[in-house]
């Protein structure tokens, strides 16, 4: 939910609650856009009085063409000017504002950190996931963004070429197949047009940061005998800046528990060295401030290179120092459609999007050290002719005294390589779909539609890396005719230059390309999508309360996706983690029907009754036939008050990354509740589980207890990865709901529906501990499969954390849907616009596995990040050749961890249980509660020319400049907060208040 943040600290810690409930009430929605999710409002465009009653289109959620303020499904719809009159550049902006919308996977401001991916935009309906959200473009599928799944890259909508955005929530995939499971946004661009605009916009924030540019061209024409043809087209270029940690007070230096320098990184630029008997990981303390006797074993330098004994508070790295807030995202964007009417009723259409999206991350340098990594060596032996003349002197000291612990066999590092490489990433991004096809009507009667849609993304991230080969070369130096040279003659021959680590800058630019990987740590992407479908829909026959209508259709997807590592990442000899190539691909075919019921008609007290139903019979190549389903009724007792219902089961069929990722080994840090039991232990259930095991029972038999040694728990293997057993996820969703229509009150619509949505057998990883204690306790194949025991030993080989099906979701809760259209008659041709969306979420649970407890995320940022009560209200005013529109959010209150979780009824005892010291429990307590918070948008717009064709405008966004909530990354770890932003960046605005202004002109 990035809350564009606005509002008002006295208003706020007044009213924060009441607020919410008193806009509940108030609230409701629009009429024909149902459940409380269309964000800010808008004059017309959802108020069902305004939008021509009687005039049949097909909306988002049924194939079936039906009045608009008439949708059988929650809708809510938000139109192209709304964008516009918020000076929202990027469309992320806008469906995060919308109440429905959670916690984004990815975002300008939660990828900067992240491997791949950085500066991608997603949606995430209902906080159920993205990868359960699907978006479409003009009702059809749009490409994957994101290596092997249908998560969406909406950076590719173009902001100026949106006519509408219809979204619904809960399960759609009787409609539109998988992935929908928690709902679908569906992005209509626009399709006529007449003339060209062109528009441009910049922005900044008061504090001279985060610049940002929007500039596009929009042009149609119609063309061919009659007119017949048409095309419109438009060119975007956008650019976000970014914003560095440092550039806010919030996130300006690292924080653990105090922000400041006792918080800095002990991996310095300089570096931090031990003293060792030559033995990796074995030494003295590395703690920051180390003192007295620990700190004889520890040196590091002062700015001039001069050794400092230990290492003082002080000496560490600020790493949000050179951290994002929020990544830099570029983009250049092209979108067209055309059609031309072949017969009067055959049209063939086509239309094409292209993007191309550049951005980069920019995180610390490497921490990189030989303390107990074997890969790079155990560090600098004591005849290295880098070690400075006085460490010399203590070593030789050391070594020729009488006491064989004070020894030195080698000397172990933990540094940043700041002059060695970087390891921030730039993304290239590619995006290119078309879609094309024929429809038409057949008397009257019957439209129909034949289609195509091919869909490619090509996705190169690289960054600079090292080749742990070359570094433990170079780390290796001796004196040759009194030059430093790396020891090994093969090495020197192939152009290896020493490393000094010995200090500031110290290591030299030939050495530093030395160690560099020859070829960089990159990723190349491939996903590509090709979508065919035919569908039919009309009237089947006449009922005496009206006509029965239909729609039936085939489709046929096949989706591939290629996730290519480099040659050393796939081995593992970079300072990354091994990572292997993924390649994967399915099919499905499918075929759906719908169909819409009328039982009665214009009667006392049953102005209308209608039952509907849709069914989607999908057979995947990867996991079978998959059958969803959805049943709904609608009744109006009376023109201006209609009740709506239903229940759907939705599936999602696991994506290409989750089936087909290549199993990854790894040896991971495990314990066996088995350990150390005999044949009389007691202490509860796991004793007697271990002693059933047979291998284990014999072991106690003969030895008289079962014990592992250190190497047997080193050799514990284990393998993460895809999983093709899996199945696909199901969801249940059921909606209840009104809508109210006054005709006494032109423009005025309000709805209000329930949602409740359940998610079975979602696909998730259960921890390896997990997995060994659940499966002695209940033998569960889920648990069991995971865990492989010696047959003769009764010692674990094996555990694995590959994906399975096996968590569960629960989500619930009201929308609202209000809005109202109305000329005022103040000033001369005056309109006023009203439009309040709110959502009253009850429950939101999630289970990661049957052993795991329940967790709920509503009201706490551990869990969920789930809001109680979320609103966006919209309120608008137009006279002669002005207009004014202001926007607000409103978030309710949080806290990071439940207070039903804590010890006692205060925090601070709880914390301190936990190991937190008196200072430090009282910080975090002091945080774990988060007040609500408001965030005001404001733009003012005038018009001139005959016909309003040129405009001119200025906004302000979070106009009073709210700041986000203090989370520390070290006190909050497991929750919301991004590194490098000591908050939860992609909940709370991290930005502060920014100024835009631009123009448009029509000709």
């Amino acid at each position: 939910m990035i809350s564009h943040q606005l509002s008002h600290r006295t208003v706020l810690r007044a009213s924060s609650a009441s607020f919410a409930l008193g806009l509940a009430l108030l609230i409701a929605g629009p009429a024909h856009a149902q459940q409380a999710t269309t964000t800010p409002p808008t004059t017309t465009d959802t108020a069902g009085a305004d939008t021509g009653a009687g005039q049949e289109i097909v909306v988002t959620g049924s194939r079936i063409a039906r009045p608009e303020n008439q949708s059988a499904t929650p809708l809510a719809i938000v139109s192209g000017d709304v964008i516009q009159s918020q000076g929202i550049t990027n469309v992320q902006d806008l469906t995060q504002k919308l109440p429905q919308a959670g916690i984004p996977g990815y975002s300008r401001t939660n990828s900067n950190f992240s491997t791949t991916g950085n500066g991608i935009a997603s949606i995430n309906l209902r906080n159920l996931g993205s990868a359960r959200t699907l978006v479409l473009v003009n009702g059809r599928r749009f490409i994957g963004g994101v290596a092997g799944t249908s998560i969406v890259d909406i950076n590719n909508i173009p902001t100026d070429f949106i006519d509408r955005v219809e979204v619904i929530t809960g399960g759609a995939s009787a409609v539109y197949g998988s992935d929908a499971i928690s709902g679908v946004v569906n992005f209509i661009l626009k399709d006529h047009m007449e003339g060209i605009t062109a528009r441009v916009q910049r922005g900044i924030t008061s504090r001279g940061d985060l610049p940002t540019t929007q500039a596009s061209i929009s042009g149609g024409l119609k063309f061919g005998a009659d007119d017949r043809g048409s095309i419109i087209a438009n060119v975007t270029y956008a650019k976000d800046g970014g914003l560095l940690s440092r550039n806010r007070a919030i996130s300006r230096e690292d924080c653990s528990y105090i922000c400041g320098p006792s918080a800095y990184s002990s991996y310095p630029a300089q570096g931090r060295f031990l003293f060792s008997p030559g033995i990796p990981g074995v030494g003295g303390s590395y703690l920051t401030g180390t003192t007295g006797a620990a700190a004889q074993n520890t040196f590091t330098f002062n700015s001039d290179n001069s050794v400092v004994s230990g290492f003082p508070t002080g000496y560490g790295f600020n790493r949000n120092g050179v951290r994002r807030i929020s990544v830099p995202v570029e983009r250049y964007l092209a979108a067209a459609s055309a059609k031309y009417e072949l017969t009067d009723s055959i049209t063939a259409f086509l239309e094409g999007t292209y993007g191309k999206t550049k951005s980069s991350s920019q995180i610390e340098p490497s921490a990189l050290d030989s303390i107990g990594a074997s890969e790079i060596g155990s560090g600098y032996g004591i005849d290295n002719p880098f070690i400075p003349t006085s460490v010399q002197a203590i070593i030789a000291a050391r070594n020729s005294d009488a006491d064989p612990n004070n020894n030195v066999g080698s000397i172990q590092f933990a540094r940043r390589q700041n002059e060695v490489f970087s390891r921030s990433n730039t993304n290239d991004r590619d995006t290119f779909r078309v879609a094309g096809g024929f429809r038409g009507d057949i008397g009257n009667r019957w439209n129909w539609e034949v289609s195509g849609v091919y869909g490619q993304v090509k996705d190169h991230t690289e960054t600079q890396d090292i080749d742990v080969r070359k570094y433990v070369q170079a780390l290796d130096a001796t004196l040759v005719g009194g030059q430093i040279v790396c020891r090994d003659p093969a090495a020197r021959a192939a152009g290896c230059a020493p490393i000094n680590l010995f200090g500031y800058n110290t290591a030299s630019a030939e050495a530093s390309s030395f160690v560099r990987a020859s070829i960089p740590r990159s990723d190349d992407i491939k996903n590509t999508e090709l979508v065919l479908n035919a569908s039919l829909s009309g009237t089947l026959f006449a009922l005496p309360y009206g006509d029965v209508k239909a729609a039936v259709g085939a489709e046929y997807r096949r989706e591939k996706s290629v996730d290519n590592w480099d040659e050393l990442t796939n081995a593992g000899l970079n300072s990354g983690n091994q990572t292997p190539d993924t390649i994967g691909k399915f099919n499905v075919k499918e075929v759906f029907g719908e169909v819409d019921v009328p039982l009665l008609q214009d009667l006392p007290f049953a102005y209308a009754l209608t039952v509907n139903g849709k069914a989607r019979y999908s057979d995947y190549s990867t996991i079978g036939n998959v059958f969803s389903w959805t049943a709904g009724a609608e009744y109006a007792p009376i023109r201006d008050l209609r009740f709506r219902g239903n229940y759907s089961v939705a599936n999602r069929a696991p994506n290409i990354n989750e089936l087909f990722s290549a199993a990854s080994e790894t040896f991971p840090s495990v314990s066996d509740p088995c350990d150390g039991i005999t044949a009389t232990t007691g202490g509860g259930s796991f004793a007697a589980a271990c002693r059933a095991v047979p291998a284990i029972a014999n072991v106690i038999r003969a030895n008289g207890t079962f014990q592992y040694s250190l190497a047997d728990l080193q050799q514990i293997n284990g393998f993460d990865g895809g999983n093709r057993g899996l199945q696909e996820e199901k969801g249940k969703t059921y909606t209840a709901g009104a809508v109210f229509t006054p005709t006494f009150l032109r423009g005025f619509s309000f709805s209000a529906d329930y949602f409740n949505i359940k998610i079975d057998n979602a696909i998730g990883i259960i921890q390896r501990n997990t997995s060994i204690e659940q499966c002695l306790l209940t033998g569960l194949p889920q648990f069991c499969g995971n865990v492989v025991r010696s047959a003769n030993s009764g010692l674990i080989r094996t555990v694995n954390a590959q994906n399975i099906n096996i968590a569960t979701f629960k989500t619930a809760g009201i929308d609202f849907d209000l809005a109202y259209n109305h000329r005022l008659g103040l000033l001369a041709d005056d309109e006023f616009s009203l439009h309040i969306l709110y959502t009253r979420t009850t429950k939101f649970e999630q289970r990661s596995d049957p052993s795991a407890p329940v967790n709920s995320g509503l009201g706490n940022l551990l869990y969920g990040e789930v809001f109680k009560n979320k609103v966006n209200a919209n309120v608008g005013y137009s006279f002669g050749n002005f207009a004014l529109n202001w926007n607000t959010t409103y978030l309710s209150h949080m806290v990071f961890q439940p207070e039903s979780e804590f010890d006692t009824p205060g925090t601070i005892e709880f914390l301190l249980a936990r190991g937190l010291n008196q200072q430090q429990a009282e910080i975090a307590a002091g945080h774990n509660r988060i007040k609500s918070r408001m965030y005001h948008d404001v733009q003012l717009k005038a018009y001139a020319g005959e016909n309003k064709q040129f405009e001119l405008f200025l906004g302000v966004n979070n106009l009073f400049d709210r700041k986000p909530p203090v989370l520390e990354d070290s006190i909050f770890t497991g929750g919301p907060t991004i590194t490098g932003t000591t908050t939860a960046a992609d909940v709370y605005d991290p930005f502060g208040r920014r100024f835009y202004a631009g123009a448009q002109v029509h000709f």
